[in-house]
């Protein structure tokens, strides 16, 4: 079991690096450095050398050739492609294991969904629709994978605490902030996709005059059949539409996942759980934070792809609360249970007693 949980660390931190290189691949625009897949240029390296480059340059006339963006796609493919392994690693393993196959089939599963999610993001050109599915699935990846981790781990449990009473009434606002949450990082995805993550300057929502040009149908409506959608294809008003809606998503993201903390934080009782809505409050605040720094920075490299990164920890560690939630509340069940069938029964033995 403990070599299958270090396999498990390994992969996470493994899933985290290839969800930070596929973010760094988007936002220096090396989505489509090799033009092609699995290789590149019809090679299983990226071109660097001069006559490799020309080489390349004359397979794909149509293409323009830049090493630095065909290594950065390249690494990525290759990190990913090791983090496929991983998660084959972990099925075959799992198999002996007394809990945790179902998770680790589902992973296996949505890491060969992720492949042609993957593929289709290059032979269909970055269509935004393609590029914010294979987003969602590098997250849902994660999560999953700090689950299993989760459900191999020491979960010893916790002394039942019958004082939280409070939590049933915390499962519906805790779905509620999985939805949001969910919905935020689609928006996200559909505003990086589109490029738009710069078009609005200022705070809190847009320039002057946005509301003149705000339009819901145009910012969800993708013209199809262009050759490449490589740094957008809908005009401005469709793209300040979009990171509009995306700003409003992130203040009602963070009102309901800070009301979830706090009532978390005031209600709970176990350690375990207290510790996990720490660990998503201090997430939320970084998040914000980076969000805010995209702005006032026109959206510098680095903290935009920490920004990505940071959305990923995020809903895993959600994620991990609502399903502490959901242990604390069925723990709390039982214990009543437990403590009504108690004079119960020996009410019900008394009888006997008493008649004889």
């Amino acid at each position: 079991m403990t070599r299958v949980r270090w396999l498990v660390d390994a992969t996470l931190v493994l899933a985290l690096a290839v969800i930070a290189l596929g973010a760094y691949t988007r936002l220096t625009d090396a989505g489509l450095g090799c033009p092609d897949w699995p290789g590149c240029y019809g090679r299983l390296t990226p071109p660097v050398h001069d006559e490799h480059i020309a080489a390349a340059q004359a397979r794909f006339p149509a293409a323009q050739v830049d090493p630095f963006k065909a290594r950065n796609e390249m690494v990525h493919r290759y990190l990913a492609g090791l983090l496929g392994l991983c998660v084959l690693a972990i099925f075959v393993v799992s198999r002996r294991l007394p809990r945790g196959r179902g998770l680790a089939a589902a992973l296996l599963a949505l890491v060969v969904l992720q492949a042609a999610l993957g593929m289709w993001t290059v032979t269909l050109s970055l269509m935004p629709v393609v590029v914010v599915a294979h987003l969602f699935g590098g997250f849902a990846l994660l999560s999953m994978l700090a689950l299993l981790r989760v459900e191999l781990g020491h979960d010893r449990p916790e002394p039942a605490r019958p004082a939280e009473p409070g939590l049933v009434r915390l499962l519906p606002l805790a779905w509620l902030a999985v939805v949001v949450l969910l919905a935020q990082i689609a928006l996200g995805g559909w505003t990086s996709a589109n490029y738009a993550a710069a078009v609005c300057h200022q705070l809190p929502l847009c320039e002057s005059g946005w509301s003149a040009r705000f339009s819901l149908r145009a910012a969800f409506g993708l013209p199809l059949g262009h050759e490449t959608y490589e740094f957008g294809v809908l005009p401005y008003e469709a793209r300040m539409s979009i990171h509009v809606l995306h700003r409003i998503g992130a203040l009602v993201a963070t009102a309901v996942l800070a009301s979830l903390v706090l009532l978390c934080r005031r209600r709970a009782a176990s350690v375990r759980l207290r510790r996990l809505a720490a660990a998503v409050g201090a997430l939320l605040v970084l998040q914000v934070t980076l969000g805010l720094v995209n702005v006032v920075g026109q959206v510098p490299l680095f903290n935009a792809v920490a920004h990505n990164l940071t959305a990923a920890c995020l809903l895993a560690a959600l994620v991990l609360l609502v399903r502490q939630i959901r242990v604390n509340v069925a723990r709390g069940a039982d214990a009543r249970g437990r403590a009504w069938a108690g004079p119960s029964h020996g009410r019900a033995l008394e009888g006997p007693l008493r008649a004889r």
